[in-house]
């Protein structure tokens, strides 16, 4: 008579190929009616599985090759009969507890490894928001300065302004610059179009005598918010111009003058 359920270690030890005899067969007629068993048997060939791939790779000594050579029967020798007694049922509750203990290993050492890569994944998102509020608290310190030097230059009664103009068949453009000698500042705001590839644009200060210095680089839109360059204080203007220049920047003018403003006119 066919048991209505199998024994919850069968599965297991008929996945593993350890089950025979008479338990072998009942459990296979029975898993031909039942397909709860079958579903049971799936899930233990499953845990095996599980364990196979679990199992670090082993290198087999030397010797291992010659014992198996030695005990394979010889050509035409009569083959010998063994009988396998069957396990107790003390031993096999010990294998079940120890597929058992090796599955749940098993599952717990990918839930640590997939749990450590969520906290990597953590931690870097955490490294990133560190490295965009240090951005952010950088540009509100620099804005603030930028502010701070705005409200000072434009409340100083020293201060001069002056309106840059696009040059004949130069680009289309106008700023303003507001300057004031005795603190070293040079506020710069206005618009141009955008520079070609590899270019960029540069604000310069020309001297009653001497070379050229530079402002900083400017915006093609600088409208929104101006730029502030710190220079030598006490430094006389005569002009203001904008370049063109080479990505980055130049030591001093080699490119094209776009805008240009004198001082006092």
């Amino acid at each position: 008579m066919i048991k209505q359920h199998a024994n919850p270690e069968d599965y297991d030890l008929y996945a593993l190929g350890a089950l025979d005899g008479e338990e072998k067969q009942a459990l296979e007629a029975h898993l031909s009616a039942c397909g709860q068993c079958r579903q049971e048997l799936a899930q233990a060939r499953a845990r095996t599985s599980l364990l196979g791939l679990t199992a670090p790779p082993v290198t087999p000594p030397p010797a291992v090759k010659s014992t198996l050579m030695s005990s394979i029967r010889p050509k035409g020798a009569a083959p010998s009969v063994r009988t396998i007694p069957a396990q107790p049922r003390k031993k096999r509750w010990a294998l079940r507890f120890a597929l058992v203990f090796a599955a749940t290993t098993a599952i717990l050492a990918i839930g640590i490894y997939f749990l450590g890569k969520d906290d990597s994944r953590q931690i870097q998102e955490n490294r990133q928001l560190k490295t965009q509020l240090r951005a952010a608290q950088s540009k509100a310190s620099h804005d603030a300065e930028n502010l701070r030097a705005y409200a000072e230059v434009v409340a100083a009664p020293d201060t001069v302004s002056v309106t840059l103009q696009q040059q004949a068949g130069g680009t289309p453009g106008q700023a303003h610059v507001l300057y004031n000698a005795r603190m070293g500042l040079v506020l710069y705001s206005g618009q141009i179009s955008p520079p070609a590839a590899g270019k960029s644009y540069q604000l310069w200060l020309v001297p009653s005598s001497g070379a050229p210095v530079n402002a900083g680089l400017v915006a093609a839109n600088q409208q929104n918010g101006a730029a502030v360059a710190h220079i030598e204080p006490g430094l006389g203007a005569k002009t203001f111009a904008v370049t063109l220049e080479p990505a980055g920047g130049s030591p001093q003018p080699t490119g094209p003058k776009e805008l240009i403003g004198a001082v006092g006119s």
